[in-house]
């Protein structure tokens, strides 16, 4: 599966850049390779049209005034059925950091009456980008880092989780993210991180309400579900991908945390996408 880095988005006079944004139409995107992962964080906002966003394993209604949010690493896909438009944010992972992007949410609907206000907005930054002065950089980000504000106003409004808010928690992720097939334990992750291993484990816990374990194995099993889906490998590989030396406890902790067994996952999704 086609992984994309920032630099693969963007204009060949924009390689400098930390930020993307334009505008697109249904004709846009066609060199791509569809499904695909990408290494930067990504909103798409639709203004027009309608279809099928799938991110990961989970299907999505594509409206209008409909913005989504894919995070790096997660699969995605989309069937463009109508007249579709509206406009495409990437954030290079290190700008990501600066304006502490830590979002959750697949989705937000932005309200009608809001509609034109958010397109301002875009329009404005989009202005902005497409200046590329020795301003032009620090005004985008500015521009950005409000409306990612607004956006977590409408969340909480709508009662929606915005962020984890967490640098160890995130940095504790990049490790795991960085190579799946490592069988680590917590104390190694927390020596990495530099720090106790009770701190790790007591920040998840507070955060995210689970253990650093489970919060380990709940990301190697996202993994593991895109590649049921996606890659075509068989279950023991996957297993061994993963970092489960035994393919049947793999298939315990699988069927735990999805209520499904590897077996029957494969075949419930793979058909489907």
């Amino acid at each position: 599966m086609k992984e994309y880095s920032f630099t693969e988005v963007l204009p060949d006079a924009m390689q400098e850049r930390f930020f993307y944004i334009r505008h697109f139409t249904s004709m846009d995107d066609a060199e791509l390779e569809w499904p695909h992962r990408h290494l930067f964080f990504s909103f798409v906002w639709f203004t027009h049209g309608s279809g099928i966003y799938v991110i990961d394993s989970d299907e999505f209604e594509i409206k209008p005034q409909r913005l989504f949010y894919v995070a790096p690493k997660q699969v995605h896909n989309w069937g463009l059925y109508n007249n579709n438009q509206g406009y495409f944010i990437a954030i290079d992972y290190r700008a990501a950091t600066d304006i502490n992007l830590r979002y959750t949410f697949p989705f937000l609907d932005i309200d009608n009456a809001d509609a034109d206000f958010h397109a301002r907005l875009f329009t404005n930054i989009l202005t902005e980008f497409q200046k590329n002065d020795a301003l032009s950089n620090d005004n985008v980000q500015a521009g950005i880092r409000y409306y990612l504000l607004l956006l977590q106003r409408i969340a909480e409004k709508k009662q929606i989780k915005t962020s984890q808010g967490n640098t160890l928690i995130e940095e504790f992720k990049q490790l795991v993210l960085s190579d799946y097939s490592k069988s680590f334990g917590i104390r190694s992750y927390a020596d990495k991180l530099n720090v106790r291993t009770d701190q790790l484990s007591r920040t998840c816990e507070t955060v995210l309400g689970i253990s650093a374990k489970q919060y380990l194995l709940n990301l190697k099993i996202t993994e593991a579900k895109r590649l049921l889906i996606y890659s075509g490998d068989n279950i023991s590989e996957i297993a061994f991908q993963m970092g489960f030396d035994d393919s049947s406890y793999f298939a315990r902790i699988f069927k735990k945390k999805t209520g499904l067994s590897p077996g029957i996952f494969l075949k419930k999704y793979r058909k489907l996408f």
